[in-house]
This record gives C-alpha cells, sequence and structure tokens, in this order.
C-alpha cells in the first residue's frame, strides 16, 4: 500500500505498469481479482514470475493464434477456450492495401488455439440462439453451417421491419483493374442508411462490406449524403455505438439491430463476370460468409449487382462461393425458402394432447398454427389475432418436445424466459390437469385468450 500511495502521489516517473504489477502482485490482484486484456497486453504488462491467475478464458478464440495464446496460457492454473470454429480463422487480410486484391495468391490461414485444443481438450457445444429476433436471421447458417443444432426461438409478430430482405442494384459495375469497388450498390448502401434514420433512428445498423474498396466507396457515399442531411453525420460519427462501417474481416464479435451488407462485386465495364471475390472465394469463405449474415438482430439488407442465377459454380470450387450461391436464392425469397430443408408433417402431432387441445380451440373458432418455429424447439401450439398478422398466445404441453430437455431449469424456465423477451404470451397446459378436468382446463385458456383479444 505504501508503494501505490507513493505512485498516485508522484506527477510524473511512475514506475512503467509491468513493474509495478511486478513488486506489488498481491495488491493489484486482490484490488482487482478480475482483469479484461488482449494477449499481447498480457505479455507485454504482466511478469509470468510475478502474476497467475486462477483461470484465463479466450473469447473469439477461432481468431486467435496459438503463439499468441501461449503467454496468457502459461500465467493461468485453468485455461477455457471459447469459439466458433465455423467462425472467422486467424488470417493478415488487411494488413497492406492491396491485401485483397483478388489476383493475390492464397493467404495462409493460421491454426488457431481454438483448432489447436479442439482435439484434445473437453468441450461443450452451446446451442440455444438468443441473438435473432426473428428465426429467418438463423435459420440458413443453422442448417447450412450449424446442421441444424442449433435451438431457435420463433418471434410472435410478422413484421415487414424484421428478417432477411435482398436488394437488387440493377445498374451495379465492379470497377475491376481501377478502384475495385462498386459505386452504384454504395450509393444504394447510403441510401438505405439515410432511410434507416429516418424510419428507425433508434436502431443501431452496422454495414459491411465483402472488401475493404467497397467499405472505402460506402464511406465516400456517406459522406456526400451528410453534407446535407445532419442527422446522419451525426448517426454515422466514428465509434458511435448505433453505427459501424467495416469491411468483412473485422466484424467478427459485432452486431447490431440492423446490418446492411454489400457484396460490392459484379459485371465489369466490359460486361464480364469473374468468379472471384477476395476473401470469400479462398480456403475459409464459407465461415466468413458465416460470421457476415448473422451479426443481425432484428433485420439483414443483402444488397448486390448480381443474383444466385449468375454464379456458375463449375467456374469454382470454393465452399465460400457455393454457400453465396444459396445464400443469395434464400435473401430474394425475404428467407422464406430455403432450399434442402426438409418439410416435415405438420399434421403429426407430438401427443393426443395436443391433437385434443387443437380440435377444442378449432370448435371454438380460433385460428391455430401447430408447431410454430424452425429449429427442433417449436411452440406446441400458437393461437392468431383475428388479423392473423401475430400470435395472440403460445400453448406449451408437456410432450416430447418438452421432455427433450434434460433440466426443469431449460424445460420450464429459461425457455419461457427467451419466449416472453420476445414479446410471446405462453400459457401452460399439463397432461395431468387436462385429463383430470379438461372442461376447466378450456375455460381457463379461453379465458385468457378472450382476455388478449380485448387488449388488442
Amino acid at each position: 500500500m505504501q508503494l501505490l500511495q507513493k505512485e498516485t502521489g508522484k506527477q510524473k516517473r511512475h514506475k512503467e505498469i509491468r513493474e509495478f504489477i511486478a513488486s506489488a502482485p498481491e495488491l493489484v490482484t486482490t484490488l482487482k481479482p478480475c482483469w479484461l486484456m488482449s494477449p499481447l497486453a498480457v505479455s507485454q504488462y504482466i511478469d509470468p514470475q510475478a502474476v497467475h491467475f486462477d483461470v484465463v478464458i479466450f473469447d473469439e478464440a477461432s481468431q486467435i493464434r496459438t503463439e499468441e495464446a501461449i503467454p496468457s496460457i502459461m500465467r493461468a492454473k485453468q485455461v477455457i477456450i471459447v469459439g466458433d470454429n465455423k467462425q472467422l480463422p486467424p488470417t493478415p487480410f488487411f494488413a497492406s492495401s492491396a491485401s485483397d486484391e483478388e489476383e493475390d495468391e492464397d493467404e495462409d490461414i493460421y491454426e488457431s488455439v481454438l483448432d489447436e485444443c479442439w482435439t484434445f481438450m473437453k468441450y461443450h457445444t452451446l446451442m440455444w440462439h438468443y441473438r435473432s429476433q426473428d428465426e429467418s436471421l438463423i435459420a440458413f447458417s443453422n442448417q447450412k453451417v450449424y446442421e441444424s443444432r442449433l435451438i431457435s426461438f420463433p418471434n410472435p409478430v410478422k413484421d415487414p421491419n424484421r428478417g432477411v430482405h435482398f436488394r437488387y442494384v440493377k445498374e451495379g459495375i465492379y470497377d475491376r483493374g481501377g478502384r475495385r469497388d462498386n459505386i452504384g450498390e454504395a450509393e444504394e448502401v447510403a441510401r438505405l442508411t439515410l432511410e434507416h434514420i429516418e424510419q428507425n433512428p433508434h436502431q443501431p445498423l452496422g454495414i459491411i462490406a465483402f472488401s475493404k474498396a467497397q467499405a472505402d466507396a460506402i464511406e465516400e457515399q456517406l459522406d456526400q449524403l451528410s453534407a446535407t442531411n445532419p442527422d446522419l453525420k451525426e448517426f454515422c460519427q466514428d465509434e458511435s455505438p448505433k453505427f459501424f462501417l467495416k469491411p468483412l474481416e473485422q466484424v467478427q464479435g459485432d452486431e447490431r439491430d440492423v446490418i446492411i451488407l454489400s457484396f460490392g462485386y459484379g459485371v465489369d465495364s466490359q460486361g464480364e463476370f469473374i468468379h472471384n471475390f477476395g476473401p470469400l472465394s479462398r480456403q475459409g469463405g464459407e465461415r466468413r460468409l458465416n460470421v457476415a449474415i448473422t451479426r443481425a438482430k432484428c433485420k439483414l439488407v443483402l444488397v448486390a449487382s448480381i443474383q444466385a442465377d449468375n454464379l456458375d459454380l463449375s467456374r469454382t470450387s470454393s465452399k465460400g462461393v457455393a454457400l453465396l450461391k444459396e445464400y443469395l436464392a434464400y435473401a430474394a425469397s425475404d428467407g422464406k425458402k430455403l432450399e434442402g430443408n426438409q418439410s416435415e408433417d405438420l399434421t403429426r402431432f407430438n401427443s393426443p394432447l395436443e391433437d385434443d387441445i387443437y380440435q377444442a380451440l378449432i370448435e371454438r373458432n380460433y385460428s391455430v398454427e401447430r408447431r410454430v418455429g424452425c429449429s427442433d424447439y417449436r411452440i406446441d401450439l400458437a393461437v392468431k389475432d383475428e388479423q392473423g398478422n401475430k400470435f395472440l398466445l403460445g400453448i406449451e404441453c408437456d410432450g416430447v418436445t418438452y421432455h427433450t430437455y434434460p433440466t426443469v431449469r431449460d424445460r420450464d424456465h429459461l425457455r419461457q424466459l427467451v419466449l416472453e423477451g420476445l414479446g410471446w404470451r405462453i400459457h401452460r397446459i399439463w397432461s395431468t390437469e387436462w385429463f383430470r378436468d379438461r372442461n376447466t382446463q378450456i375455460e381457463q385458456l379461453v379465458e385468457q385468450l378472450e382476455h388478449l383479444r380485448s387488449q388488442t
């Protein structure tokens, strides 16, 4: 404490941080038991002989090279590696101004500490997906990337301001050999940004470009519009929590309510369309696309000068381009058409209980939808309002879906909290109560439905 008081009393010539920590390690760790640092900062400020942490946690570990992680690991008694091996690997893209030119040879993909640890450490997969407030935002990645293992949650309201949308820029030209950007697309993105702040200024917005050159072109267009629109200039300030504009390689970990995704590449001024899309065409391109299309919480708008039919997969072996072709078709359908999605028989109920509840509601002239949702977890029954554009009430039973979850916390607490956070009203019906006194259960259900109707 005397050393700390002496240092705080100085006006200059303070001890270096590393030296001070080494001089008073117990004091520093007692005052600050939890430290948030980058791997580089750990090496720079902490003498490995002075401080040992009980646990070190790496977040976004898919982007941390093994050699960068070792100095932090050697200062820990226990290490926890957190990351997603379906997202961006560590790469040296954008290290120089020419690094994203399509003529460059494939850049090296470095092994991450996540890749290294995957083979020998115990692992646990987190399956509940909370970010997307519309299931169409995650449904594509869930099926194509995560093998339909993620559990997502439906929204009770059909809102045109949510979900996946596609904006085709027919006049967009890719300036191959010149600026390597697409001014037509950049202008459209700027217009969409202005439209966003006029209609939904309370919603944070992120703009992702597939190349640094396209990000620069969008910034130029925003600057031009800002000259006559002070609200746009204020909204798009640097370091604003409500806005970012970044190339694809820099967005992992970011999220915003609304994301505008600018593809940039396309037909050049000579009418040629070369199937080479920078980092997306290279090894790990499918991981980059997965990052880009999963940043939005409410709405994603894909802006492109090409359509799915323009991509000829016989001209490329890139997994990223193949996934892009599918996503272009998905976005063009506003997230409604997902190729390869095995349709299930929604008339087949999990249990006779659900069938009985459904029939009871239909007999009373309610509009009921079965198994609402896109993932393996569905709401058993949902009653629509009279206009049919939102659900008044979600009904859950203790059937097969309920018993799929091994813990009471998951079954009876967490999933209901998530659904209620999305705006659902949930009514639980237990099979024992239904079969013991069916009429009373129906009366209670109808009473709640009529009460909700009277509030709309």
